[in-house]
């Protein structure tokens, strides 16, 4: 029986989680970029899927047939849509980026990434494990 460590469920629901939350931040800092120029519109992404959403979903999967090509199957999740944020105060200018939201939103995305990461580190570390106690 063969064990692929690196192609399950949960790996590539915690990659697709830290994809998006990279696409938010530099949607972000796109926002905080323009936050002086006339007439810019905030903008941000669909991002409501959690860890567990992403887990629920069934990627679309691509199989290789020919040895030349990639080994082992590739999975890709539906990506997030940017979109305008509507409902905003405009100032004078007709921009609606908002320095303390967007300031927010960045360090909610830099908490979330860093926690994606921890909790795959762990994972990495239970394979590790699970291979030292396999050797001795």
């Amino acid at each position: 029986m063969k064990l692929d460590f690196f192609q399950n469920q949960t790996i590539d629901a915690m990659e697709a989680f830290m994809t998006r939350l990279s696409q938010r931040q530099q949607i972000v800092v796109s926002n905080l970029s323009n936050i002086d120029t006339p007439g810019f519109k905030t903008k941000d992404i669909t991002f409501h899927a959690t860890m567990q959403e992403l887990l629920s979903q069934k990627p679309i999967g691509l199989h290789t047939e020919r040895p030349e090509h990639a080994s082992g199957a590739m999975h890709f999740f539906p990506q997030p849509q940017a979109f305008e944020v509507q409902g905003l105060p405009s100032r004078e200018d007709q921009n609606n980026v908002d320095l303390d939201r967007e300031l927010l939103k960045l360090s909610q995305t830099s908490f979330s990434y860093s926690l994606i990461t921890e909790l795959l580190r762990g994972k990495f570390r239970t394979i590790a494990s699970s291979i030292k106690e396999g050797n001795a």
